[in-house]
């Protein structure tokens, strides 16, 4: 059995023949790919066969499409398509992978594993419709706190998501992706959670290719701003209630304030939840500060 499964919930067929492809290439093929149709219109299966003979791969149609409902329960039947490999890497049906990102994963394991990380991540670099990069390479520290992660991500001084990680299947099972809606803040408290506010391992030598592109849940517009915002606010609650303590006073001080800014432009009207913000606010920030939010 193979360490890896990269598991590959599909729905849109535009770009789905250049992410195959990036895994046809990858210099370490010890992997098998495991691909769940949400019941596309589009069928893959011509792709497929492409590079099914050089390739590991194990493909289901599903009778019933589930993330436009339920994109987190679309990700957990994928899962179980696969078959115990102790990591799991959920890939895009539209992003792409330099190389050598399974070779550099192999070449790290060691490391990981005597340290006892459950969560890995690959540097990553956005790219458009036609593959030209719309952004730096982001790259992290080779170890940090997933709690110091987090916070650098709310405040915008990097970038995460979900196709650029390797995930422990013993943490996924201890915990699995909280539902929170269109999935927005479900991985990013999972790298919380996986990692049990330990350490995430980086890798920075290879690149994942997340895509920017209309028919993303990331890149298309259409999708409200208010249901995103209320899931980020229902992440930092999730947090607030149960991690809290894992985070340094400047970190507190940094969920609470978002938090608040979030439940009041999703939900002005919650005033219970907007109260208990406060008192955390008064608790955690100058009087002088909290002022400025009232």
């Amino acid at each position: 059995m193979q360490k890896l499964a990269i598991i590959i919930p599909y729905y849109k067929i535009d770009f789905f023949e250049r992410t195959l492809q990036s895994l046809n290439k990858q210099t370490n093929k010890e992997f098998t790919v495991y691909i769940g149709n949400d019941n596309s219109p589009d069928d893959p299966q011509l792709i497929i066969d492409k590079f099914s003979t050089n390739n590991n791969i194990i493909y289901k149609k599903f009778d019933n499409n589930l993330g436009g409902i339920d994109l987190v329960k679309q990700w957990d039947r994928c899962i179980q398509l696969s078959n115990e490999e102790p990591w799991i890497m959920i890939l895009g049906d539209d992003d792409t992978l330099s190389e050598n990102c399974i070779e550099e994963f192999y070449k790290s394991l060691p490391e990981i594993q005597k340290d006892n990380i459950s969560v890995v991540k690959f540097s990553t670099i956005e790219i458009d419709e036609n593959d030209n990069p719309i952004s730096e390479k982001y790259e992290h520290p080779t170890k940090e706190l997933s709690t110091s992660a987090y916070v650098r991500k709310i405040k915008g001084e990097t970038r995460s998501s979900l196709i650029e990680y390797i995930f422990s299947r013993e943490k996924y099972l201890k915990y699995g992706f909280k539902n929170f809606p269109l999935a927005f803040g479900s991985d990013n408290l999972a790298w919380i959670e996986f990692s049990e506010c330990g350490d995430i391992y980086s890798i920075n030598d290879a690149v994942v290719y997340f895509r920017m592109s209309k028919s993303s849940i990331s890149g298309n517009k259409n999708i409200g701003m208010k249901e995103k915002t209320k899931a980020m606010y229902l992440t930092k609650k999730y947090i607030i209630k149960n991690y809290f303590s894992y985070f340094t006073k400047d970190q507190r001080r940094d969920i609470l304030k978002r938090a608040y800014k979030e439940l009041v432009w999703s939900d002005n009207k919650n005033y219970v939840e907007r109260m208990w913000i406060i008192l955390l606010m008064i608790k955690h920030i100058s009087i002088q500060e909290v002022k400025k939010y009232l």
